[in-house]
């Protein structure tokens, strides 16, 4: 959700899909449309012809998250497409840091965090937790849609902005002749490209990861109330404080935070 886009972008080259296109098919439109099958097209050729090893990479590492976001969008209803949004946000990367520093899977940036429960503070940055970001990330894409209307405006929104898109599609305008900037039409195509390659791809040439998914790591749970250092907590619960930081990947130092925080050991 990097703030990639300025007010002069939104408002130029305004080509697109319309707002009026039902969430069943929005998606799956961005193939087909004139305004962006062509994107969608050369993200394809990009993905599977020009970085086809990169691909593979960012394919395997979606394997230790993908099946634990598509439970959770389908909880809340979320069209399993955009679970591969952390392939373009991220690559994936639970400890990724982008532009305007925003972090993690979902690339959210501090107050968004917040407003999702998130905490953000010296001692944790629960943006790199890949559990409670994709909870906030699905809660707030949730909001977008209930806004918008659609899901190819939500994700416009998620990455120009909300206040951007609310902007563009203000009161005195048609909304069904609204288009969306060629940027986030690239955007939105990658995506598509992204979904439709890593449900498939073999049929790509692309080598599908090897194994059907990570396996689940299994882990128990503890409250601390004080701060404790990690080294002392895996010499008392018999691990080491590199599978401690494995599993809780929001702590930001070798140590607990000095409020109750529950965290993540290996049984």
């Amino acid at each position: 959700m990097r703030q990639l886009l300025s007010t002069t972008l939104l408002l130029f080259l305004l080509v697109g899909l319309p707002l009026h296109v039902r969430a069943a098919e929005e998606l799956h439109a961005i193939r087909e449309k004139a305004s962006t099958s062509k994107f969608y097209e050369r993200a394809l050729e990009f993905f599977t012809k020009k970085i086809p090893e990169a691909f593979e990479r960012k394919l395997h590492s979606s394997q230790e998250y993908i099946e634990l976001i598509l439970e959770i969008f389908k909880e809340k209803g979320i069209p399993e497409d955009i679970a591969y949004l952390p392939f373009i946000e991220s690559g994936f990367s639970p400890l990724s840091i982008g532009s305007g520093n925003a972090v993690g899977l979902w690339q959210m940036v501090k107050g968004t965090a917040r407003q999702y429960g998130l905490r953000v503070d010296q001692y944790v940055d629960e943006r790199k937790d890949p559990v409670k970001s994709t909870h906030a990330a699905a809660n707030y894409l949730n909001d977008l849609y209930r806004m918008f209307g659609a899901w190819d405006i939500a994700l416009a929104a998620y990455n120009a902005g909300d206040g951007k898109i609310r902007r563009l599609f203000s009161r005195d305008q048609d909304k069904s002749s609204v288009r969306l900037p060629e940027i986030i039409n690239r955007y939105l195509a990658k995506l598509m490209a992204v979904s439709t390659v890593a449900k498939d791809p073999e049929s790509f040439g692309i080598k599908p990861p090897e194994s059907g998914g990570a396996e689940e790591r299994e882990y128990r749970e503890i409250t601390t109330n004080r701060i404790i250092s990690l080294a002392a907590i895996a010499e008392k619960y018999n691990t080491t404080v590199r599978e401690i930081k494995g599993l809780n990947p929001a702590l930001l130092t070798n140590r607990t935070p000095p409020y109750r925080y529950v965290i993540r050991l290996p049984n």
